[in-house]
């Protein structure tokens, strides 16, 4: 990926917590995970009680390289913040969340572990950017896929679709009733063949 396309994903991040500060009047908490070969929490959902630590937070995040294991990035997320100690509220009714972001194949299975965020009740966005692999963005995404599934050709494009991924995320709250929602965001990783993946976002 490199520091100036992940100098876009910043961007895209920033740009989408904000929209959805803005326009779901304090509803949301917001965590950030970066993922690579290895997962690092940079904050859960209730390390800040303000959007704004969350957006300081991620301009100041810094690039991490690695290898691309996006499957161990969602059992991460699944053992690590899909609980009431990390500010997860999927047990009081809250919705919950994910987008993944990836410019590139996995280096390991996706499948079961998206598998296992739907069956929790997630609603799981997955956005492909450049060489992402559609067959497994289908494997990570929520039905309908029409409405959970993005595709851009380049890091600079991903400006163009938070309009609509903001709005597919409102939706995803406003289905689960109206119940406040969080968002997390997960790292750009780097395969040994050069290969990046970007960072995975997960509301919840």
């Amino acid at each position: 990926m490199g520091q100036e396309n992940f100098e876009h994903v910043r961007q895209f991040l920033y740009s989408v917590v904000k929209a959805l500060h803005e326009g779901g009047g304090g509803r949301f908490q917001y965590a950030l995970v970066q993922y690579s070969g290895s997962p690092k929490t940079e904050f859960q959902l209730n390390t800040y009680p303000s959007p704004l630590g969350a957006l300081a937070h991620i301009r100041a995040m810094a690039y991490r390289g690695g290898g691309t294991r996006t499957g161990l990035g969602l059992d991460f997320l699944i053992r690590a913040h899909l609980n009431a100690a990390a500010g997860s509220r999927a047990g009081v009714g809250v919705a919950q969340a994910v987008v993944i972001l990836t410019d590139g194949r996995s280096q390991d299975d996706v499948a079961e572990p998206a598998q296992v965020l739907r069956l929790a009740g997630v609603s799981m966005f997955a956005v492909g950017v450049q060489d992402a692999v559609d067959w497994e963005l289908r494997e990570m995404a929520s039905v309908p896929q029409d409405i959970h599934i993005f595709s851009v050709d380049s890091f600079q494009a991903l400006k163009g679709i938070i309009q609509d991924l903001v709005v597919g995320l409102c939706g995803a709250v406003t289905q689960a009733g109206g119940a406040p929602m969080a968002v997390a965001a997960k790292e750009v990783p780097r395969d040994v063949t050069g290969n990046n993946r970007g960072p995975v976002s997960l509301p919840y």
